[in-house]
């Protein structure tokens, strides 16, 4: 049914199909062909009901669907929350279980830049929505990877929107010169989540 020709099949077997490490890889494959709306979104929560085997297999397809990923850094949203990641699979990995957090921050050590670029937004936003991960260990690693990409100006862009979700970040964000809009924004989420 997930090939179906009809895209109603196609979004009932994408919520009814029980989720293996099988299925995860041809779901994926799927959402790179998928032209109907609500079958891309049955596709996309069935993979966030996944554990971290399903997360490991979305990372992959980062910055792979779709094209409308960040390439430049941008004006600051006027939203008063974290903004939503416009990677599909970014998207995704940050609306998971933040059970998966720690493999997220693990593949963040280790992705090239473009997909990291997408990761960080999904990091961001899960840490937003479950402050218990906005620890400072997790924060220290998430700078540690930052400084290592000093020289890319959206990977410095993206951090201080993540960051937004880390009260430890205050001070360092006190002091960003480059992105000083972007920073403030930050500012101002963690003085609303204090309240």
């Amino acid at each position: 049914m997930l090939f179906s020709e009809n895209a109603g099949q196609r979004t009932i077997a994408a919520k009814l199909i029980p989720l293996t490490c099988e299925v995860s890889d041809i779901l994926l494959s799927r959402l790179k062909t998928e032209p109907a709306l609500y079958t891309r979104l049955a596709l996309t929560e069935k993979l966030e009901s996944g554990d971290q085997s399903t997360a490991l297999r979305m990372i992959d397809f980062l910055v792979d669907i779709g094209d409308n990923q960040h390439s430049k850094p941008i004006a600051p949203s006027k939203k008063k929350s974290f903004p939503l990641p416009r990677d599909l699979i970014a998207r995704s990995l940050g609306r998971m279980k933040p059970e998966i957090f720690p493999t997220l921050l693990e593949a963040a050590e280790k992705l090239p830049s473009s997909q990291l670029s997408e990761l960080i937004d999904a990091i961001g936003y899960m840490a937003f929505y479950h402050p218990a991960l906005a620890t400072t260990e997790n924060y220290q690693r998430l700078l540690k990877i930052k400084k290592a990409h000093s020289n890319e100006p959206l990977i410095q862009w993206k951090f201080l929107i993540c960051f937004s979700a880390f009260p430890q970040s205050t001070e360092l964000l006190q002091q960003e010169e480059q992105f000083t809009e972007e920073a403030q924004r930050s500012l101002t989420l963690l003085a609303l989540k204090k309240d």
